[in-house]
């Protein structure tokens, strides 16, 4: 095992690799810079460091990105880069990766568990901080605003109520146990806590925790196993390193990921307590720290961050933190950060925000260094790492060996079902078992894919953005809000049928359940096309195209700071020299364009010789819901686009069309001043069928029901140097296609 991380090269003598002590993140790591930096990447170098090193990670995942440390990226392309081809065998050898999915089976499935008691043979101190940081948590989410008035007063009371049942050693299991304590705690607390709240707070309290145990809210308690920081250490194989990846774009509101954040951090300080180290004994990684330690208001995460923050050292725990919007962190916390990577920054206010940190560490280069930050480029950071060196060290980050690319839910799925993962957790509920073909690159126990097994198995693909309800593992029906559970992870409001096929209960059971639900005004519902759907009111819902929000949209790929590089390529320039147009500050921004999922049956002639015969294929089609264009992509020329939807012969070649159509993605005006959400589709389902009728001639897949899946693309402005006239023009976020649309008016 190394004692040393390598994370990348000197940017004075690229030969000369840049590494820190392995110790030197007892102290912490943070990564600071903006939007494209490299921050990410950056982190991602440190994690595989830590992997070859045998360390384990606990990686918080909000983006997709950093479950991508499951696939290999490609040896020889990181070898071309400086990174060892050595690197990518150990990684490939030695990683197990759990990407866990709270509320969700499309990974593992996973439930908070705030109740878990800190152990009893702590200091006192440590004991109190410990229950109090649980309370605050539970206080969250249950709604209540734990710094003032009636919030404050719950909070408290639950810190009494936790504080006497775990002294006294009575377990809490459930929030059905919860409530029942609160409902009867005149055998639990004296007069004087008891009368913390009043008798109607506490009637209404104990309400509020039962209802954490009833309809989709439970899900997110009792849906998978409990989260236990001890058995994500011990999971793996023997000589394996265990990477948990918390996945939690399957949580639908902030405040469920905030409290999830919460949770973990609160469970990873109890099991630091109890298991102490001198050496790192685990990596924790937050990569985006902004909202989680605000420097004003007090979310739950915060007192739980800080916690870890201040104590971790001394129990071999380390923090691995990242983020782009340092305005939005309590530098006061980030005190306790030993070793700092400061990527570009543009903002005067971001830069002076990091100069206290470079004056203390470099004083005399401080200006120097500043100045520097704002003409790095991705990739580039100053890193400020005095346990280690003297002065700042301008680095390159090295080359990963996994691939960097963002994971959506269902992208997740293809991955953990190809790695054999789920048979490390045959506990977990509600997950489908599956027969499947060990992939070549597969090691004992799930090791990451390579991106060209990915690719054969449809995981990189573009039309893998799919979501059909036969692939979608849920809880077998018992009672009637077990069918609103189901529905909280269906894409699309189904029909009595649909749910009847899917759960493999009878129509007349499922209708019964239906009924009482709608009454109930737990669920939603409407005829549409002669078939009568359902959905939860908590989404937004259009019945007529059948779309619950924007839930399925395809990864993005392509940063802005990448995004803005390829705008750049792009402007045309006066006699190849001097570009006529630049980019308008502050103006790009980046939008979802929604578009039609269809499926399509055709024909094609396969076979040699005598054996040749037709042979039925399904293929996905994605048309554009604003302008009825189909989406086109051509490899070779890298061009993307949407050709009109009047064009006489859709299968020609589509460098032809475009350059004859124009590749207009929506007419600009629409687009002036509408904000994400306003670019909802102006085709319906039957719109978007009769385009591929008309443009393509195939027969339309009546079994895969036609969704909306949102693409998205940044939008930037652009000026005219000598007319002052601008326009718009896009760069799509998954191939990195630059794109035209009108120009905007004079007005």
């Amino acid at each position: 095992m190394s004692e040393k991380l390598h994370i990348g090269f000197d940017r004075k003598d690229e030969k000369t690799k840049i590494e820190i002590p392995i110790n030197t993140l007892k102290r912490h790591f943070a990564a600071l810079g903006s939007s494209g930096s490299g921050k990410t990447v950056l982190v991602k170098c440190v994690m595989e460091e830590c992997i070859r090193a045998g360390i384990p990670l606990l990686l918080i995942d909000l983006q997709g990105d950093l479950a991508s440390l499951a696939l290999m990226g490609d040896k020889k392309l990181a070898e071309s880069k400086g990174t060892p081809g050595s690197y990518h065998d150990e990684i490939k050898n030695k990683a197990q990766v759990a990407i866990y999915t709270p509320a969700s089976t499309k990974g593992i499935p996973i439930s908070m568990n705030p109740l878990k008691a800190p152990p009893l043979n702590l200091d006192p101190e440590d004991f109190i901080q410990a229950v109090d940081s649980v309370a605050d948590t539970i206080a969250n989410i249950l709604k209540y605003n734990t710094e003032k008035g009636k919030g404050l007063e719950a909070k408290n009371y639950l810190y009494l109520l936790l504080k006497e049942l775990w002294e006294s050693e009575r377990e809490v299991n459930s929030f059905n146990d919860l409530a029942n304590f609160i409902a009867n705690d005149s055998d639990i607390l004296d007069d004087s806590s008891r009368g913390m709240i009043n008798d109607k707070s506490k009637e209404e309290l104990a309400k509020s925790v039962k209802g954490l145990t009833i309809g989709a809210d439970s899900l997110i308690f009792n849906l998978g196993i409990p989260l236990d920081i001890k058995r994500m250490m011990e999971w793996s194989d023997k000589g394996k390193t265990p990477v948990n990846v918390l996945y939690l774009n399957t949580l639908r509101s902030p405040e469920d990921r905030v409290n999830f954040i919460a949770d973990t951090a609160n469970q990873v300080y109890n099991w630091m307590l109890r298991n102490p180290s001198d050496k790192v004994q685990l990596v924790f990684v937050l990569d985006e720290l902004a909202g989680l330690v605000p420097p004003i208001r007090n979310p739950p995460t915060k007192k739980s961050i800080q916690l870890l923050l201040k104590q971790a050292r001394k129990y071999g725990v380390s923090l691995l933190l990242a983020t782009q919007n340092i305005s939005d962190v309590d530098y006061k916390s980030l005190g306790q950060v030993g070793t700092w990577a400061l990527g570009r920054l543009m903002a005067k206010q971001d830069i002076e925000k990091v100069r206290d940190i470079v004056s203390a560490i470099s004083p005399t280069e401080t200006e120097q260094i500043l100045s520097s930050l704002t003409k790095q480029t991705a990739g580039q950071f100053q890193l400020l790492a005095p346990d280690v060196y003297k002065q700042v060290k301008s680095i390159q980050a090295r080359w990963l060996v996994t691939n960097h690319t963002t994971l959506d839910d269902t992208r997740v799925k293809e991955v953990i079902d190809a790695s054999g993962i789920r048979d490390k957790f045959p506990d977990a509920t509600g997950i489908a078992k599956k027969k499947r073909t060990k992939s070549s690159s597969e090691g004992k126990g799930g090791s990451p894919l390579d991106v060209e097994d990915a690719k054969d198995a449809g995981i990189l693909s573009m039309e893998e953005t799919d979501a059909e309800t036969s692939d979608i593992a849920v809880p077998e029906i018992k009672k009637a809000e077990d069918i609103l559970l189901t529905l909280e992870n269906k894409p699309l409001a189904p029909s009595v049928e649909e749910i009847a096929e899917m759960t493999g209960e009878s129509t007349k059971v499922v209708q019964s359940s239906l009924d009482k639900l709608v009454k109930s005004k737990k669920l939603s519902s409407e005829e549409v096309n002669g078939v009568k759907i359902y959905w939860s009111p908590k989404h937004k819902m259009d019945p007529e195209n059948n779309i619950i929000g924007p839930l399925f949209r395809f990864h993005i790929e392509k940063p802005q700071g990448v995004a803005e590089k390829i705008m750049k390529d792009n402007i045309p320039k006066t006699l190849g020299i001097r570009a006529i147009e630049s980019i308008i500050d502050n103006y790009t921004r980046l939008v979802y364009v929604p578009l039609w999922r269809i499926g399509v049956t055709s024909f094609e002639e396969q076979g040699r010789f005598m054996n040749k015969k037709m042979v039925e294929v399904q293929t996905l089609y994605y048309v554009n819901g604003m302008t009825g264009g189909i989406l086109t992509y051509n490899k070779k020329e890298e061009i993307l686009g949407f050709p009109y939807q009047g064009i006489s012969n859709p299968k020609e070649d589509i460098t032809t069309i475009m350059k004859e159509e124009g590749n207009y993605l929506i007419d600009s005006e629409v687009l002036d001043g509408l904000k994400d959400d306003d670019l909802r589709p102006w085709l319906n389902r039957e719109d978007a069928i009769d385009q591929i009728k008309k443009l393509l001639g195939y027969r339309v897949n009546r079994k895969i029901t036609p969704s909306i899946i949102w693409m998205p693309i940044w939008e930037f402005k652009l000026v005219d140097k000598d007319t002052h006239k601008d326009r718009l023009a896009w760069v799509d976020a998954v191939f990195g296609c630059y794109l035209e649309v009108n120009p905007l008016s004079d007005e």
